[in-house]
């Protein structure tokens, strides 16, 4: 264990020199904060010192030294397969010692070039960490070494990001509604585009570029919009050197969740990165892109409710991601290995609290987020995310206390007015909360957070339009947030436009394919739209997810058979008995909900299915909306046993048929229990012993008088 930890010293101490004399401040700080990390372990368990850190030319002479071995290795390990396969493997020995000269020439060279141009690179790196940007590329104009070129490059990039985000009117010094101001306004943003291509297209001109060039490369393609070009430049700059996060997080942005291959082909694309840092990458990349996997349904579901479909007659619809079970499992392999590596590592404990978040287990996420501020109070990376867990629950004394501390530790972050503006909705203060969401923006433009939960803002003062506008602007940041989808289609949906809404659902359910809110949403826009078969379809959908909508989608299931049975000239047999079926399923739900929070027999009592569906929304109501909604949902139940009832008397089940009826008189409303005690006098004559006392009784009466 000794040795793996010295290995991981040198290979994160290296990575970051190497990121910090190119100006990647990002991955300097990340493999900084994992080499920290391993030295906060071994003091804690007593380990060894730290050893003195070797020089960068001694790292890479371990590094050759070690592909040497490998290579010498192989052809003693596969000289036992024979002749022919020995001749393979010598073969393909020199080809790879030729390859490994090759390499080692190219580094020499690339060393030589470095060297003599120092003098010029470090003058461009002051210039470029005071944000000189121009001046910086302009010092490197001659300079031809792999460092000097990205460095230049670099600076060229940034200078043209710091002109986009300007803005137009910072720009021509005009008012931008002026005709003149956008024609000036369009030809320097095309000016922009022209230099972004330049970029590329000298970087695409490079005879041997090496990593870091190839990051480059890759983000100037996503900036052009050439996502898969920058995918693949992404996976030769990973390949090539591994300890670039930065290059990573790039790949994870070059990916669309509805591809299957773009994450199931990556064991194979990556299949040369053999590191930890592969492990790294898609424990992030799996946590990020399918947050709601099933085996996190199946954990919480109840299996009755996962086989609901099938019992119905019919299949699950299928996984949006077929072979996507394993996600889960993939997940927990990786974070293990980084676990093992890193157990002090405030990364790995993040990847831990936004897994259990996502799965919405709020208790255990906020638990690890207080580890994390124990370990760094002073870190604000993730705090947005642990002041939406605490405006969930609800817990206002906490999220204060964490507002309070970020604008303390620095208030000029977008993270810092995040959860103030979090903290503001929580209190019902929206043009407040608006505000800081706003101000979020006005620091990072890109911050996805903001416009997603500014959105929201507008809703609750039903301003759809600013609604809309801010869901679109999140959709632009990255397509691949179904929050921001989620959003437009509600928007839509309170506009009572059910096929926009459907179209923006079906967005959010591509992306969190395992999430029953999304498939009950959909399902209830295809009602709205007069597509009972599709919603149908949906709810099935919905009842493979997570649970969280269970009971809605049973009810509505059970709701829409017995509409489509009732329209049916013949009685609609098989829809009728799906219809019951699903009753059936609804009336156990609430039986267990009603049991395991007050001990209830029945399934009308203190919780029911309002126990059931309270956090369904993700915000608990109270007072005298939860009031009406449990009223509602016991209405519902109501209805559900009158069915069942009818449906056990039409099977000559009269004993089944008294005990929903009874539970309806005992539990329900008024109107529902008169409802019930009709059926009860019209259909099912009282038992026997009840008989002879009423004929006991009018004989005494007609004797007496």
């Amino acid at each position: 264990m000794d040795s793996t930890s010295d290995s991981l010293r040198l290979q994160l101490r290296r990575a970051v020199d190497e990121c910090s004399s190119r100006g990647l401040f990002f991955a300097a700080k990340w493999a900084a904060e994992q080499l920290c990390s391993l030295t906060a372990a071994d003091s804690r368990f007593g380990g060894p010192a730290t050893p003195t850190t070797p020089t960068l030319s001694r790292a890479k002479d371990r590094e050759q030294l070690h592909l040497r071995n490998i290579a010498a290795a192989a052809p003693a390990m596969a000289g036992r397969d024979g002749d022919d396969s020995n001749s393979n493997n010598n073969n393909n020995n020199k080809e790879e010692e030729e390859e490994l000269q090759q390499k080692q020439r190219l580094a020499a060279e690339w060393d030589r070039l470095d060297a003599d141009e120092r003098d010029h690179t470090a003058l461009a790196k002051s210039l470029f960490d005071l944000r000189e940007l121009d001046r910086a590329a302009f010092c490197l104009r001659d300079c031809k070494g792999p460092r000097a070129v990205f460095l230049r490059l670099y600076a060229q990039y940034l200078s043209r990001e710091r002109k986009r985000k300007t803005g137009d009117q910072q720009l021509t010094g005009e008012d931008s509604t002026s005709p003149t101001s956008a024609a000036a306004g369009g030809s320097a943003q095309s000016s922009i585009d022209r230099e972004l291509v330049s970029i590329r297209d000298e970087l695409v001109g490079l005879e041997s570029p090496d990593s870091f060039c190839l990051f480059l490369l890759a983000t100037v393609q996503l900036a052009l919009g050439q996502r898969e070009d920058a995918r693949g430049s992404c996976i030769r700059s990973v390949c090539m050197y591994e300890y670039n996060w930065s290059a990573w997080l790039l790949l994870e942005s070059c990916m669309d969740p509805r591809q299957h291959r773009s994450v199931d082909s990556l064991d194979a694309e990556l299949s040369r990165c053999t590191g930890w840092m592969r492990h790294a990458f898609m424990a992030h990349v799996l946590l990020e892109l399918f947050a709601a996997t099933p085996a996190a349904a199946a954990t919480s579901a109840p299996a009755s409710a996962a086989a609901a479909a099938v019992g119905a007659g019919a299949a699950v619809p299928a996984s949006p991601r077929p072979g996507g079970g394993a996600s889960a499992q993939d997940f927990a392999v990786h974070y293990h290995v980084l676990e093992q590596l890193f157990p002090q590592s405030m990364f790995v404990i993040g990847l831990r609290a936004v897994r259990h978040y996502n799965m919405r287990e709020f208790e255990e996420a906020g638990r690890l987020f207080a580890q994390l501020r124990q370990l760094d109070p002073f870190r604000l990376e993730l705090s947005d995310i642990h002041s939406n867990i605490l405006f969930v629950m609800e817990d206002r004394a906490r999220l204060s206390e964490l507002a309070h501390r970020c604008a303390e530790v620095d208030r000029f972050r977008p993270e810092t007015c995040c959860v103030i503006g979090n903290y503001y909705s929580l209190r019902k203060q929206h043009e407040k909360a608006v505000g800081y969401f706003q101000r979020a923006l006005q620091l990072d433009r890109n911050y996805l957070a903001a416009w997603t939960l500014m959105g929201h803002e507008f809703i609750e003062l039903k301003n759809t339009a600013a609604a809309i506008d801010a869901y679109r602007h999140a959709v632009d940041v990255d397509d691949r947030d179904y929050r921001a989808w989620y959003g437009l289609g509600k928007t839509y949906e309170m506009l009572n436009m059910p096929h926009y809404a459907c179209s923006y659902y079906s967005r959010a359910a591509a992306l969190r394919p395992y999430d029953s809110r999304m498939w009950c949403a959909l399902a209830n826009c295809y009602e709205l739209g007069g597509q009972p078969a599709q919603a149908v379809a949906c709810y099935r959908r919905a009842l493979a997810g997570s649970s969280e909508c269970e009971a809605l989608a049973i009810g509505r299931l059970a709701k829409l058979y017995e509409e489509k049975a009732a329209a049916a000239p013949n009685g609609g047999g098989p829809d009728r008995e799906r219809a019951a079926y699903y009753y059936q399923l609804l009336y156990q739900h609430a039986a267990k909900n009603a049991a395991g929070a007050s001990g209830a027999a029945g399934p009308f009592g203190d919780s029911g299915l309002s126990g059931a569906s309270a956090g369904a929304g993700g915000i608990g109501a109270g007072g005298a909306a939860a009031a009406n909604a449990s009223a509602v949902e016991q209405d519902e139940l109501a209805a559900a046993c009158l069915f069942l009832a009818a449906f056990e008397l039409d099977r000559g089940n009269a004993k089944a048929a008294h005990q929903y009826l009874a539970q309806v008189i005992e539990g329900a409303g008024q109107q529902r229990a008169e409802e019930a005690k009709a059926m009860m006098r019209a259909h099912i004559p009282p038992p026997p012993a009840t008989a002879a006392a009423a004929a006991a009784s009018a004989a005494s009466g007609s004797s007496s008088s």
